[in-house]
């Protein structure tokens, strides 16, 4: 089996495991089913590094049960894609944002919460810091992504939603945020990523882009990819609205993460 596949497998039962050390608040069920599997293989795995994303209509033609899943799943995302109140968004985001933290203390990595400007955490193995990294948590697909984002680098080619849904939100806190990495962190030869844990009804990982990726990638844009419309939640925390879709085609899987920690 693939070996970023067992990795996420090991990481969801953590999670399924010790939900009352992770959080009382908030249960989940966390689920890796063969349709999963399938998806990450064939809309990932094999199409890395790839220079044209191929078409849903192609998966779809492949893959058994995801045109099922598209029909049942898509209609849902398309209305709820921005109805989500920040606050909330802030406490279940922490919930992953733990797991994470304690299912990694087992593999002999510790991960401690740093303060803005810099990333959100930093990374120790052998009480020596291997890294940084910010963690988003990604549920719903950005369905119409093939319709909506125009600027579509690093392709020459149509976007779609099962490898633009990883966001990033832009604006001010970026800005400062790569200033404190590009001056301070880089130049210190410790490296610093941006992670999703990606949780769709297609593909389920965890994913991660270098800062220089994603910054590169930004900086070949002509603009922010989408100011999405204000939601309920923008008024009570203030809220970033701009954002872009580092291309997942081109992230680093979570063995690979790993290992990048191991050999710092």
């Amino acid at each position: 089996m693939n070996v970023d596949i067992t990795l996420y497998r090991e990481l969801i039962d953590f999670c399924n495991n010790n939900q009352d050390i992770i959080e009382t608040k908030f249960k989940r069920n966390m689920e890796f089913s063969e349709l999963n599997e399938a998806c990450y293989e064939e809309m990932f795995q094999n199409c890395r590094k790839t220079t044209t994303p191929p078409t849903v209509k192609h998966f779809k033609g492949i893959i058994p049960g995801l045109t099922e899943a598209y029909k049942t799943m898509a209609p849902y995302f398309f209305d709820k894609r921005n109805e989500s109140i920040k606050g909330l968004d802030i406490q279940k985001g922490q919930w992953y944002e733990k797991a994470l933290q304690l299912f990694l203390k087992t593999k002999g990595v510790f991960v401690n919460k740093k303060r803005f400007p810099f990333p959100d955490f930093e990374v120790m193995i052998d009480n020596k810091i291997v890294g940084y990294y910010e963690l988003k948590y990604i549920k719903s697909p950005f369905i119409s992504a093939n319709n909506v984002i125009k600027d579509t680098y690093p392709y020459s080619s149509t976007r779609y939603d099962y490898e633009a849904s990883l966001t990033l939100d832009t604006g001010e806190k970026i800005e400062k945020q790569r200033y404190k990495i590009e001056t301070d962190i880089l130049p210190q030869n410790i490296p610093v990523h941006y992670v999703w844990w990606y949780d769709c009804f297609h593909i389920k990982g965890i994913f991660a882009m270098s800062a220089a990726e994603v910054f590169d990638y930004y900086d070949h844009l002509s603009g922010d990819l989408l100011q999405r419309k204000e939601r309920e939640g923008d008024l009570e925390v203030h809220q970033e609205k701009g954002k872009i879709y580092p291309p997942l085609l081109n992230m680093n899987t979570f063995s690979e993460l790993l290992r990048i920690y191991q050999h710092a």
